[in-house]
């Protein structure tokens, strides 16, 4: 059978794909119980817990972003933009789904 390079390319991805699929579901499928962890030590459960009574306090945050003005904001937005467009790592093939924000 005879490949373009391109769709052998795709054939090996999917191929690979599948192999992982295969791989990590037998993991999870072998995964070990609670007792066989506790049993090797992996896992530990304490019979006493002991808790503090914690103070009461206002637990409302600031919200500084709604004192910024509409300039503050759009500086932020080139800024982000600027940092994804030139700075931020992004796969080749994944540079299509980059979201930039309005100016």
């Amino acid at each position: 059978m005879f490949f373009l390079p391109a769709a052998k390319n795709e054939a090996d991805r999917r191929l690979e794909r599948c192999e992982i699929k295969r791989r990590l579901t037998r993991k999870l499928s072998q995964r070990p119980t609670v007792a066989e962890l506790q049993e090797r030590k992996i896992l530990r459960f304490h019979e006493y817990v002991e808790s503090t009574h914690a103070h009461d306090y206002d637990r409302r945050a600031e919200k500084p972003w709604t004192k910024l003005t509409p300039a503050d904001k759009a500086a932020i937005r080139k800024e982000l933009n600027e940092f994804k467009s030139s700075e931020m790592e992004v796969h080749e093939e994944s540079r299509i789904y980059t979201r930039f924000h309005r100016p």
